[in-house]
């Protein structure tokens, strides 16, 4: 009888760390966090709805401008600001939000999570990995949009002067572009937080939606002695403080940073400590 000996040989280049372990580095889990993420198809979906509603946004801010164009000079006094950092981000952030919270939420719900510790066992560098690219892809987006949306709407704004046109100058719109582009980052990061949290895209869309859309429109409805305490803390309205801008709002840009890092800190770090924490 001849017996035959199997023995698993580990990749020529494969360190032993790698076998025993899966993947040693936080440089390999980021990589394989990456490739996840491209290459959900939801992932293109978010991308594609952030792309179409920027383009609707900027359509309507054509059509603002059109009916401008056709006002009364005393019409024109009353007019809202054609300022895209109000119109088309805050629901691009609510984009890149869902795209943070499919970066967890989808591991629950389709069960791969159990492989991802395989190759990942300690949870902390795979809740660090899906951070590493939340953040670069939600700053890249948030990056992205706000400027591309700043740049189309000062061709469309042309020489036209307040109340409608925010800027005196085009560069006067690069700190709202920064503001916003901040202020979608840390949409997706409080997102991952909370799926890690909620451990449900369902629940955590819903909370982002809320974040981002529903209560900063909502805060307008309160009395006028909390109207504006509570819209300066939201996220959306975040954005004009943290540069300096001139807004309605109460906070200082140093007072608006420490809210957003509050933000970030509390929701990752109660996501961190739910994910290291309890079963997968």
């Amino acid at each position: 009888m001849i017996f035959v000996t199997l023995q698993t040989v580990p990749p020529r280049h494969a360190s032993p760390e790698i076998v025993v372990s899966g993947l040693a580095s936080l440089k390999d889990a980021v990589a394989a966090e990456w490739l996840k993420l491209r290459t959900v198809r939801s992932t293109w979906a978010v991308w594609a709805g952030a792309a179409v509603s920027t383009l609707i946004g900027l359509v309507i801010l054509m059509i603002h401008v059109g009916s401008y164009d056709q006002a009364s000079p005393a019409e024109r006094a009353s007019f809202e600001s054609a300022d895209p950092a109000v119109l088309v981000m805050p629901v691009v952030a609510c984009f890149i939000g869902c795209l943070g919270a499919l970066a967890v939420t989808t591991e629950f719900s389709t069960g791969s999570l159990g492989p991802s510790l395989v190759a990942v066992p300690q949870r902390r560098m795979l809740m660090a990995a899906k951070t590493v690219v939340v953040t670069c892809v939600a700053f890249a987006g948030g990056v992205l949009f706000a400027g591309l949306s700043q740049i189309v709407a000062i061709l469309i704004l042309g020489d036209r002067s307040a109340p409608l046109n925010p800027w005196a100058h085009w560069w006067d719109a690069i700190p709202s572009a920064a503001g916003t582009a901040i202020t979608t980052l840390v949409t997706g990061l409080v997102a991952l937080g909370l799926g890690a949290v909620l451990r449900s895209t369902a629940a955590t869309v819903t909370v982002i939606v809320a974040l981002t859309l529903v209560v900063p429109s909502f805060a307008h409805f309160l009395p006028a002695s909390l109207h504006l305490r509570v819209a300066s803390v939201l996220i959306p309205n975040l954005a004009p403080q943290i540069v300096g801008a001139e807004s309605a709002y109460l906070l200082s840009p140093p007072a608006a940073m420490a809210v957003l890092a509050f933000y970030v800190v509390v929701a990752l770090g109660a996501g961190g400590l739910g994910f290291s924490r309890r079963d997968s």
